[in-house]
């Protein structure tokens, strides 16, 4: 089977369904046929790509649209083949919570931008080229942002615009950091740019980690995220928990390691503390809600969420960084679980032993990440560092955890409200097994991305020996002599 063929495939069939799903407005019914069709052929194409990629021969590259004087430079390799299946994944979750979830019925014009959004953000993921990745993140942001407000109240249209602005705001910073480095190296092509000089990667970088830092999110780039938790259309809640802020751990591991790992290590510890301090924030912002603020309490463990993988990233060693992919990865399913749940809660009153059992089990799977093999190289990390980061860290996670858990005394109360709908309790079981599964057995995962990280990390020791034989010129010339 061609598996460069497919590359183009994974963004010409959502587009393609958006396209169509456009025409169907107030066909409700083959509206929602067409979306699920076009949802399996979906997942049976990622699936495919999953299963016929082969480490370490790493990725397959596709040149697309030369006809039309530009080339559009796409791969499938072990850092993004995960993230396309987990990006499918909550595609499939965000559409049945618009057919089955969502007050009245499945409106195509949301359903056709859920598929918009999923192929902008296809492009993202694998794309090869900055300025192609920047025009596709704002292009999945600004979609987003109106599958957010589109048909929602008030306050979801202000999230919705909220949201927005700050997609608007990282697509210039990533096009501005683009268009630095194109200036230096005379391409955007990633490859083209791992040898760009020094001075414009100083600039350039700063610019595409804030960026990916708004995306994340990390403090104090956040203040988008809890008014989109609590606020606007179910499904687009659902892609900004599960894919949008997982593309931009991606993003980073891509793009932000993938360019500047040697950066990252000449700016330590910088992005250590950067993310100690995002995690301590959002422990404390998280425990101090109110209980049964189950939405609010779920974005501060977001935030939190990307405060720990710039931790792993941090580290710049094979096992944090794996770690940290792993675990970016992990939780996009129980996240969107614990949202969807906590919507329900809020909707209907619903409380109970089975509601909080559910919210119990998403609970420990999202907050047990980061001590468990979805997240090896947290405990590496912290082993590594001062003991004062290492405490907070641990002690921030813990936190995290309790805030998460600690509803579930109420919500174990009384019965009271209407019981979950069956369309609803059965989407969580699915969500609990896929993220149990994939936290028990990440092997196959970390056995596609682990060649891939190590070619991106072996920059930082050619670096590192570039820059130990500039400083000692003489070392050089004597090795060099006869």
């Amino acid at each position: 089977m061609n598996l460069v063929s497919l590359a183009p495939l994974l963004i010409l069939l959502p587009l393609g369904t958006a396209a169509l799903l456009t025409g169907l407005s107030g066909r409700a019914v083959l509206a929602r046929s067409v979306a699920v069709a076009c949802l399996c052929g979906q997942l049976l194409l990622v699936v495919v790509v999953y299963l016929g990629f082969e480490a370490p021969l790493s990725a397959f590259e596709a040149s697309w649209l030369p006809a039309l004087g530009t080339q559009i430079h796409l791969s499938v390799d072990g850092i993004c083949v995960h993230a396309l299946m987990v990006l499918a994944a909550v595609l499939a979750v965000a559409i049945v919570a618009e057919i089955r979830l969502q007050p009245g019925d499945g409106s195509a014009a949301r359903l056709a931008l859920i598929f918009f959004v999923v192929a902008a953000m296809n492009v993202f993921l694998m794309s090869r080229d900055l300025l192609v990745a920047a025009a596709a993140h704002g292009t999945a942001g600004l979609a987003l942002a109106a599958l957010l407000g589109v048909g929602s109240d008030l306050a979801g249209q202000s999230a919705a615009r909220r949201f927005a602005n700050w997609a608007i705001a990282g697509t210039l910073l990533l096009s501005t950091s683009a268009a630095i480095l194109a200036a230096g190296a005379g391409s955007t092509v990633i490859d083209d740019l791992t040898r760009i000089a020094p001075g414009p990667a100083r600039i350039a970088a700063p610019l595409l980690a804030a960026a990916l830092a708004i995306q994340l999110p990390l403090v104090p780039l956040h203040t988008w995220l809890a008014p989109a938790a609590a606020a606007g259309t179910l499904a687009g809640r659902t892609l900004i928990f599960g894919a949008w802020c997982t593309a931009g751990a991606f993003g980073l591991l891509r793009f932000g390691l993938g360019l500047f790992p040697d950066l990252l290590s000449y700016a330590a510890p910088v992005p250590l503390l950067w993310g100690t301090a995002t995690v301590v924030y959002a422990a404390t912002l998280a425990i101090a809600q109110g209980e049964m603020d189950l939405t609010r309490r779920l974005s501060w463990a977001t935030v939190g969420a990307g405060g720990l993988l710039l931790a792993g990233v941090s580290g710049l060693e094979t096992h944090p960084v794996l770690g940290a992919w792993l675990y970016a990865g992990a939780l996009a399913l129980p996240r969107v679980g614990l949202l969807l749940l906590a919507y329900s809660i809020t909707l209907t009153g619903a409380r109970g032993g089975s509601v909080a059992g559910v919210w119990v089990v998403l609970a420990l799977v999202l907050a047990a990440a980061p001590g468990t093999s979805l997240f090896p190289g947290w405990l590496l990390v912290v082993a590594s560092t001062e003991p004062v980061v290492a405490g907070l860290l641990m002690v921030a996670s813990a936190v995290l955890a309790y805030a998460l858990l600690a509803p579930a005394i109420r919500l174990a109360g009384e019965p009271m409200g209407p019981s979950l709908p069956v369309s609803l309790s059965r989407l969580l079981a699915a969500v609990m097994v896929v993220a149990l599964l994939t936290g028990l057995f990440p092997g196959p995962s970390a056995t596609r991305a682990r060649p891939d990280i190590e070619r991106l990390l072996a920059r930082t020791a050619r670096t590192a020996d570039t820059a130990t034989d500039m400083a000692d010129p003489a070392a050089t010339t004597e090795g060099d002599a006869p």
